[in-house]
C-alpha cells in the first residue's frame, strides 16, 4: 500500500495550490485528478490580480488570454448604463489549471492525473483510498485528506450521500461565438435584470477573440439564456457562429460543508462559492491555503485538523452568509435591483473598491479582501 502524508483529490486551483503548500512544508503530498490533462472546465476564468498572491506565484502572462480585461459596464434594468475601470485576469481553465498542476509539482507534490478515487474509509491509522488509474487499481493510505473536487465532489458523497440526493441548485451555461460584436474586448458586461438571470448578472467579455455569452437560472435556463442572447445580438450588432454551448449543472446542496476529522473539504466541495460576488476562485485558494495551515498546527498537536480549520475559514463563509441574504434582497424583483445599483451606492463601492485593492498589496494573502465587496 502506498503511503502519504497529504493525498488531495482534485486537480483544480484549490486542489493545486493545496498540494503545493502541502509539499513545500515537508509533508509527501499526492495530488490526483479524475481527468487527463490539460482538460477543459466550465468556468468563466475571470479573476482579480490579488489570485498570484492568493496561490503564491506570479501567474505568468503566457497562461493567460491574449486579450486583457481592464473595463466594466453594469447594465441596469432600466438599461442604464455604468462604466468604470478594473483591472481582471483572464484565462482558459484548462491553460490556467495545468500551469498550477506544474506548480504543485515543482513544489515538491506528486501528481497524477486520469486517476479516480472509487473509495474513502476511515480507519483508526489513518484514511484509507481505492483509486482506479486505468486498468490499474491503487490503494493508499494518508494521514490526511483534502477535498478540492468540486461541486461533484466524490470525497464529499461518500461522506453525505444527503446532500446529492435532492434538485440541482442551480445551472449556468455560457455560448461561444465567433464573430464581430460593438463591444469592447477589454471588457466585461454585467447585466442585472431578472429578465436574463433571476440568480445573478448575466454576462458578456471576449476570450482571444470568442465572445462568451452567459447566463444562470435555478430553473429554465434554457430560456433566460436564449432571452439573453438574443438581447445581445439585438443591442451589441452581434454576429458568429457559436462554436460550443458549455453547461455548468451543480448536483450538489450548496450547504456549506467543510469536512470532519483528517478529512477537510475546500472550495466548490465545501460549497464556498459566494454568488453575490459571482466568484468562486479566489475563496477555493484562500481555503486551500488555510486547510494546509490547519494540517500543520494538527501535525504537532496531534488534534485532527478539522476545528482549526472550520476557526480559519470563518471569515469565508460568514462573509458568504451575509452575502446570501444580500443576494437575496437584491433580486426579489427589477425594482429592487435598480436601487440596489444606484448612483450613490455604486460611488461608494466604488471608493471601498479602490481602498480594498490598495489594501491587498500589502495585506497578508490570508487577509486579501475578496472583491467585488
Amino acid at each position: 500500500m502506498e503511503k502519504y502524508d497529504v493525498v488531495v483529490v482534485g486537480g483544480g486551483i484549490a486542489g493545486s495550490v493545496a498540494a503545493k503548500f502541502s509539499a513545500q512544508k515537508g509533508f509527501s503530498t499526492l495530488l490526483l485528478e479524475k481527468c487527463q490533462t490539460p482538460r477543459n472546465k466550465t468556468c468563466s476564468g475571470i479573476q482579480f490580480p490579488y489570485m498570484g498572491r492568493l496561490i503564491g506565484e506570479k501567474i505568468p502572462r503566457e497562461v493567460l488570454c491574449e486579450n486583457e480585461l481592464s473595463r466594466v459596464e453594469m447594465v441596469l434594468p432600466s438599461g442604464k448604463t455604468v462604466r468604470g475601470r478594473m483591472k481582471m485576469l483572464n484565462f482558459w481553465r484548462s491553460t490556467f489549471d495545468s500551469w498550477l498542476n506544474t506548480v504543485a509539482v515543482r513544489g515538491g507534490a506528486h501528481f497524477c492525473d486520469d486517476c479516480r478515487l472509487v473509495d474513502v474509509e476511515v480507519e483508526k491509522a489513518g484514511i484509507g483510498l481505492q483509486v482506479q488509474q486505468g486498468d490499474r487499481k491503487r490503494s493508499i493510505s494518508t494521514r490526511y485528506l483534502v477535498a478540492a473536487d468540486g461541486y461533484d465532489s466524490s470525497v464529499r458523497r461518500n461522506l453525505r450521500p444527503q446532500d446529492f440526493a435532492g434538485k440541482a441548485s442551480g445551472a449556468t451555461l455560457n455560448y461561444y461565438i465567433a464573430g464581430d460584436a460593438k463591444m469592447d474586448p477589454n471588457a466585461l458586461y454585467m447585466f442585472y435584470d431578472r429578465d436574463f438571470s433571476p440568480l445573478m448578472f448575466a454576462w458578456v467579455y471576449q476570450k482571444d477573440g470568442q465572445w462568451v455569452v452567459g447566463t444562470g437560472a435555478d430553473a429554465h435556463l434554457l430560456d433566460y439564456a436564449q432571452r439573453f442572447l438574443g438581447h445581445v445580438r439585438a443591442k451589441y450588432s452581434l454576429r458568429g457562429k457559436i462554436l460550443r454551448e458549455e453547461v455548468f449543472t451543480s448536483p450538489m446542496d450548496t450547504t456549506v460543508f467543510l469536512g470532519n476529522g483528517h478529512i477537510l473539504m475546500t472550495g466548490d466541495a465545501a460549497g464556498l462559492v459566494d454568488l453575490y460576488r459571482g466568484l468562486g476562485m479566489d475563496n477555493a485558494a484562500l481555503s486551500a491555503r488555510l486547510a494546509v495551515k490547519a494540517i500543520i498546527r494538527s501535525s504537532r498537536t496531534g488534534k485532527p485538523p478539522i476545528e482549526s480549520y472550520r476557526r480559519l475559514t470563518g471569515r469565508i463563509w460568514r462573509k458568504m452568509e451575509r452575502n446570501a441574504k444580500r443576494q437575496a434582497t437584491r433580486y426579489a424583483t427589477n425594482e429592487t435591483l435598480e436601487r440596489s445599483l444606484s448612483l450613490p451606492r455604486l460611488a461608494r463601492d466604488g471608493v471601498f473598491m479602490l481602498a480594498a485593492a490598495q489594501a491587498n498589496r500589502v495585506l497578508p494573502p490570508e487577509r486579501i479582501i475578496m472583491l467585488p465587496l
